[in-house]
């Protein structure tokens, strides 16, 4: 039995060969700028890796890597069977990871907290 092939409407996007950027950081910025513009609204459909490289002339490596740095910034989603889509959007923003010392300091709980010294001297602190 023959599958029917499905169809999808990416926008116009090359990768140069030639380039000083990696084809998959190409790739992933170029799909990344048509999720943010609009051309590929949430809930499209990708095309899967080993179709998308092949479209493209890339191994499929080069789209799997674009496609995890998608998934990472949130962009993207891929769920067996169901293929790759493009994720809504977020309800809670992500945290940045640069700022996280400053939420710990911050934060309240737990509200007692011991300091203790180790043999080097360093301060140690336990809460409970």
């Amino acid at each position: 039995m023959k599958h029917s092939r499905r169809r999808f409407n990416l926008p116009p996007m090359s990768l140069q060969r030639s380039a000083a950027q990696p084809m998959y950081v190409q790739f992933s910025t170029a799909l990344e700028r048509a999720i943010r513009d609009g051309q590929l609204p949430a809930g499209s459909r990708l095309p899967s890796t080993r179709a998308a490289a092949e479209h493209f002339g890339v191994s499929r490596n080069t789209i799997v890597t674009a496609y995890e740095i998608l998934a990472a910034r949130d962009l993207i989603e891929s769920d067996i069977g169901s293929g790759t889509r493009v994720r809504g959007k977020r309800m809670i923003p992500p945290v940045r990871a640069a700022d996280w010392k400053s939420l710990i300091r911050e934060a309240r709980y737990p509200a007692r907290t011991t300091a203790l010294r180790d043999p080097d001297g360093n301060v140690l602190r336990m809460n409970y």
